[in-house]
């Protein structure tokens, strides 16, 4: 295989390289230079994986010097060049020194803002143009105490937006930043307003009609008798290109849409930049909504807020230091307060008296933690404290959101609308109030909406749910609120579970995926003996296994099957024994045999009920130890447990039991030698998959018969089947499946003569299961053999030390990028 990232064709010239876009555009293409030579392909592909869906044609546009770009288009540019550079270890320090996200960005938001100014403004023609820069200007903007770390994107938006809107409104969550943010960009647009830059601050107002005269009071405007403040202003206003910042709007949003309403359209040289935590909701109102700093991921420490916090921490410490020492403590403090820049620098200050540990260890307890002691003496009260920030939220919203705030505090991770109105809605309430007070909560800039493949989701902060579970635990509403999001997560496991053995199959897996957080939650406030535990903890099986979440799986049930060894009622219900099968199914896969054997032990005895959903039970019973049987190479077990769980009637189709029995009798025909009866077993287990429709087993049986084909040298079936196979675990989201079939992969692309692809291949499928926690190829006996021969024929195809180099460079990687470029050349 050649490079993940091959350069692809060759650019075209930039049409004029000494003009400012020319200069621009050739800067962004040495950018790719220097991060390896990506293909514009590439950087297409790491953009989408960052977030960023711009397409190969719209990013070498941004290069192409024809066309100003976007400044979203340069900041997906950027990111993708840095992602992909990161792709190639052998140069670690040198990506460490001049690749770091939070400085490149800043660094190409001042060279966008400068080569966009010097192209001129897009401006419609009544709009200010740029004047000349001027020392003197009018007006009372204080200066910044403090530089503005990390917003040299949202600086750049801001400014654009600024140049063709006469309203822009900043929001967001309180303590994100709006303020500092707005005096920048007032700054940055400073010679488009030679007239003057004026901030009103709002926060002290208590009363709508005093928005009017303390606008006039800041521009120095008097009323003449008889005559209203507005009328006065738009006299004193009239053909000056005049900036007016109207700060903390939130609670004065109908008296503050209607004077800069007024405003506007009496003066055509007038501009408003506000801020607030939701929009003022005016007609050619431009909204840039401020979301928290970019946060460092598990591994790093290369980001805004970890910058802000480590600034912050020298002022008050002038010996602070990021160290290896401090790193992880200091990255979890920044995840832990969502990159909020207040609860940052509260916490900071708290370091004149604590360790980063001492200080990490008490962010359960934040509130306490981030109050008055550690605050900025002269910040408004609402801003002194971040618990003061929140209350002030929480006097703005209506009952209804409060309640809803509340509510949505018990959930984890996030919910979709749908889930959400569902509960919200309950008591009082109806479906269409709790949409309405949902909807105002993301007005107010507390939760935050993402789109996914057409649908909406909602996010609390961490930080904001915190305080909305408080304000729940002494609402006396806490236990019903938990009980509601119990009810509607283990409900919707148990839905899910019903889909198992039909075409909906993937469709509900990737909906449990993103209710990952949600169901964990809901799987540790169940109260004890409880059917819906056992009936929500049995529905989850097949989940954790496509997930690749096996480990955490085995986190939640081992506990299960410790505290109820026993069903919970003299009379064994078949809820408890479907948990109890499930709990043996993921204790095998990752790799704790003799646990799930016991498990199973205790759970034989009382399924000889009759009827066939105890039927059912046995036999799914008897498909687990054939599977248990596979793992140690036991042919015998494996065919005498598995031809019993077909003989048994009642197969409930969400255990997959006859599909999963025949596979495995095709495993023990296979180490017999009997390839034409391992063939046969496969088949029918496929014909069964394919009627019902379901994919992930059916992703496993081509990976079976792949095998098969690639025995008895038939390479090319072998390929088709494998590629078949992926297609089909990408569409799940399965990573440990698809390490699976990416291991015979390798040995297929080493029959074919491609051992370096194969190395590669093999690193990055070791890199998954390491990242799972799960024994390579689950542990099964011939697998792991199998795979020992592929490594040692590769090895001696290679040399010892090409091997490695290609292996680390597969573990470095990832299965996804390599999975995907190896895919780009198949096609």
């Amino acid at each position: 295989m050649s490079q993940v990232g091959r350069p692809g064709r060759r650019p075209a010239p930039v049409p004029d390289p000494d003009s400012v876009l020319g200069c621009f555009a050739r800067a962004l293409r040495e950018l790719r230079n220097q991060a390896g030579g990506p293909s514009y392909a590439t950087l297409a592909r790491e953009a989408a994986r960052l977030g960023s869906p711009y397409s190969e044609t719209s990013l070498r546009n941004a290069a192409s010097g024809r066309v100003r770009p976007s400044w979203d288009a340069v900041a997906a540019f950027v990111q993708a060049c840095a992602a992909f550079a990161r792709t190639h270890p052998q140069r670690a320090e040198e990506i460490a020194r001049d690749w770091s996200l939070p400085v490149l960005l800043d660094l190409w938001a001042v060279r966008w803002r400068e080569a966009s100014a010097s192209a001129g403004p897009e401006t419609p023609d009544e709009a200010p143009g740029p004047a000349a820069p001027r020392r003197d200007l009018p007006g009372n903007l204080p200066s910044a105490l403090t530089g503005l770390v990390g917003r040299g994107q949202e600086l750049a938006q801001g400014t654009g937006l600024l140049r063709t809107a006469r309203l822009v409104t900043l929001t967001g969550v309180g303590g994100v930043g709006k303020t500092s943010l707005a005096l920048r960009v007032a700054e940055e647009a400073a010679p488009w307003f030679p007239d003057g830059l004026w901030l009103v601050e709002l926060a002290e107002l208590t009363e709508q009609a005093m928005v009017g005269r303390a606008v006039a009071a800041v521009l120095g405007v008097q009323s003449n008798a008889g005559q209203e403040p507005l009328e006065a202003m738009a006299e004193a206003l009239a053909g000056r290109r005049v900036l007016l910042v109207l700060d903390n709007c939130e609670h004065l949003l109908d008296a503050t849409a209607a004077v800069t309403r007024s405003l506007l359209r009496a003066v055509p040289g007038l501009r408003v930049l506000a801020t607030s935590r939701q929009p003022l909701d005016v007609t050619g109102e431009r909204v840039l909504a401020i979301g928290p700093l970019p946060l460092p991921e598990e591994t790093g420490a290369d980001s805004a807020a970890v910058d802000l916090f480590v600034g912050r921490a020298q002022a008050v410490l002038p010996g602070f230091r990021l160290t290896a020492e401090n790193r992880a403590a200091v990255v979890s403090v920044c995840r832990l307060l969502d990159g909020l820049p207040l609860a940052l620098e509260l916490a900071a200050r708290r370091l004149r008296t604590l360790s980063v540990n001492d200080l990490l260890d008490r962010l359960d307890r934040r509130f306490l933690l981030l109050g008055s002691a550690g605050a900025e003496r002269t910040a408004h009260p609402r801003h002194r404290t971040l618990s003061a920030v929140f209350d002030w939220s929480y006097e703005l919203c209506s009952p209804a959101e409060r309640a809803a705030w509340e509510q949505l505090s018990a959930a984890s991770g996030g919910v979709s609308l749908t889930d959400a109105e569902a509960l919200c809605a309950g008591g009082s309430t109806g479906p269409d109030s709790a949409f309405e007070a949902i909807a105002g909560l993301v007005d107010k800039s507390l939760l935050r909406r993402v789109e996914t493949q057409g649908r909406t989701r909602l996010h609390l902060l961490e930080t904001v749910r915190l305080y909305g579970r408080e304000r729940l635990a002494s609402s006396g509403r806490e236990h019903e609120a938990r009980r509601r999001h119990q009810d509607r997560y283990l409900g919707l496991a148990r839905r899910a579970e019903e889909e198992y053995a039909t075409p909906r199959q993937a469709e509900w897996l990737v909906r449990l995926a993103e209710e990952h957080a949600n169901l964990r939650l809901a799987l540790t406030h169940v109260p004890a003996e409880d059917d819906t535990l056992f009936e929500g903890a049995y529905a989850l099986w097949l989940y954790w296994v496509a997930s690749g979440k096996v480990g955490e799986g085995v986190h939640w049930m081992r506990p299960l099957a410790e505290r109820h060894p026993r069903p919970p009622r003299a009379e064994p219900a078949p809820s408890w024994c479907r948990a109890q099968w499930s709990i043996a199914f993921v204790l095998l896969l990752h790799g704790d045999r003799a646990a799930a054997e016991r498990v199973l032990d205790r759970l034989e005895p009382v399924i000889g009920r009759e009827g066939d959903e105890w039927a059912g039970i046995r036999a799914a019973l008897h498909q687990l130890r054939g599977l248990s049987a596979m793992v140690r190479g036991d042919v015998e077990q494996i065919e005498k447990h598995s031809s019993t769980a077909l003989r048994l009637d009642g197969h409930r189709p969400g255990m997959l039991t006859a599909q999963q029995a025949l596979a495995q009798l095709g495993v023990a025909a296979s180490i017999r030698g009997a390839r034409e009866e391992a063939r046969d077993f496969f088949r029918r287990a496929l014909e069964l998959s394919e009627a019902c429709g379901e994919i992930w087993h059916r992703s496993y049986l081509r990976w079976t018969l792949a095998i098969e084909c690639a025995e008895t040298g038939r390479v090319e079936e072998a390929t088709t089947l494998l590629w078949r196979s992926l297609d089909l675990k990408r569409r799940l989201g399965d990573p440990l499946g698809a390490a699976t079939v990416s291991e015979t992969l390798a040995g297929v692309l080493a029959q074919r003569g491609e051992p370096r692809v194969a190395a590669l291949l093999l690193g990055a499928a070791h890199a998954t299961w390491q990242v799972a926690g799960a024994p390579q190829l689950w542990g099964i006996s011939h697998l792991v053999h199998s795979r020992a021969r592929n490594i040692g024929r590769i090895q001696r195809m290679l040399g010892d030390g090409s091997y490695q180099k290609e292996y680390r460079q597969g573990e470095r990687l990832g299965l996804v990028r390599v999975l995907a470029a190896l895919a780009d050349e198949r096609s």
